[in-house]
């Protein structure tokens, strides 16, 4: 099945950006993507998780099986006190990245732009380090994208301090590469987006529950030196993402606080708010657009903050910026894509976004006092304006 087929009409805008940066990438060799700028470097490992618990609810009639998903780990490494090696890997797996292109290839541009972009990461570490525990950031991706869409953005917040777990939710992502070589691929999910959310909150549950329990996932764990803080977990998400964060934390208390980048939300945790610290950052406007935005920061009896970002769209909270931006792309190149991912610079989208979760987060593990930047903003954060903060016990 083409990703044509697969993906909702709505997320077809959000697809045309394949286009635009294939037709606009035709030079030949791999394009390398900026590595993480926090003061650790950062590991990466995929796990696949099996909940036999359940039977997948979204999967096709004939072929019934357990709910399946595939999650990234992105670790801190202090490459001050261990020996670390780097390479260079892809930015998407071959079954990903082929499927985004062949979509390219289909409409008679060149097919080879996403199959170029690497990322740099931490293979091999050497040495004794204390042991750390890291606060947990979970992330679900918007409706009908893959998690790998986010890699960027996932290593730059590790690189931060935190463990950042991304997650793939089958048959609702384009494509689901698994390490055993099964391909995963898109269906016309009869859940609507209020029932997907719910379906995504019960994996990212499942999620938390495996991160406890998996034995692979314990031993990357030692090889790093490293150990998760469980009483310590956020959750964000994109678009359905943001709202499978709202829902996740309806759902499960371990989760502390949460933040939804540019999503709408649906019921019950719609009508039923929450009472832990949560975050709305989206593009301008977005209340005015939206009416689920201010309908559930009325109901959020707990610290909550809504803030905007300057010169963004709806495709500007992905890695699209920063894939723009490592294309080099000639002006009119560039205002063509500005059509739609707005005109933020990767840099300055990698600035909004960890200008709000690091002290978000910070405040959730036990700040009493609300940042100043989620109260009225930063000098050093142009782009990003507070439209509300309320630090209600």
């Amino acid at each position: 099945m083409g990703l044509g087929a697969a993906v909702k009409p709505k997320e077809r805008r959000t697809i045309r950006i394949f286009a635009v940066l294939s037709v606009l990438s035709a030079a030949a060799g791999a394009v390398l993507l900026p590595t993480s700028n926090g003061p650790y470097g950062v590991s990466m490992f995929v796990e696949s998780l099996t909940d036999e618990s359940r039977i997948d609810p979204v999967a096709p009639g004939n072929k019934r099986h357990q709910r399946q998903v595939l999650i990234s780990i992105f670790l801190p490494i202090d490459t001050k006190k261990v020996t670390s090696e780097k390479r260079t890997i892809p930015y998407m797996t071959p079954a990903v990245a082929q499927v985004y292109d062949t979509l390219a290839e289909s409409i008679g541009l060149p097919n080879d732009t996403f199959a170029s972009f690497e990322v740099e990461s931490i293979q091999k570490t050497r040495g004794q380090a204390s042991n750390t525990k890291l606060p947990l950031v979970l992330f679900s991706p918007g409706s009908g994208q893959s998690r790998l869409l986010y890699g960027v953005m996932a290593r730059s917040l590790a690189s931060e301090g935190y463990a950042v777990v991304t997650v793939d939710h089958p048959y609702d992502a384009p494509v689901v590469e698994f390490p055993d070589g099964r391909i995963v691929t898109s269906v016309n999910v009869t859940a609507d987006d209020e029932a997907m959310s719910k379906v995504r909150a019960a994996d990212m549950s499942f999620v938390i529950d495996q991160l406890q329990t998996l034995a692979n996932v314990s031993l990357e764990l030692r090889k790093h030196k490293a150990s998760i803080e469980f009483r310590e977990i956020v959750m964000y998400g994109h678009s359905l993402g943001g709202a499978t964060a709202a829902a996740a934390m309806l759902s499960d208390p371990r989760i502390k606080g949460g933040v939804d980048l540019d999503g709408r939300f649906f019921n019950p945790v719609l009508n039923k708010g929450l009472r832990r610290p949560f975050a709305l950052l989206g593009r301008p406007g977005h209340r005015s657009d939206d009416a689920t935005w201010p309908q559930f920061f009325s109901k959020l009896r707990g610290p909550r903050f809504e803030m905007e970002v300057a010169k963004t769209l709806h495709g500007s909270f992905t890695d699209f910026p920063v894939l723009i931006d490592s294309l080099n792309l000639p002006e009119p190149a560039k205002s063509m894509a500005a059509e739609l991912v707005g005109n933020i610079s990767g840099k300055s989208m990698d600035v909004v976004v960890k200008g709000v979760m690091v002290p978000f987060c910070d405040f959730v593990f036990g700040g009493k006092d609300v940042p100043a930047v989620l109260k009225k903003g930063q000098k050093k954060i142009p782009d990003l304006t507070v439209l509300a903060s309320d630090a209600r016990p």
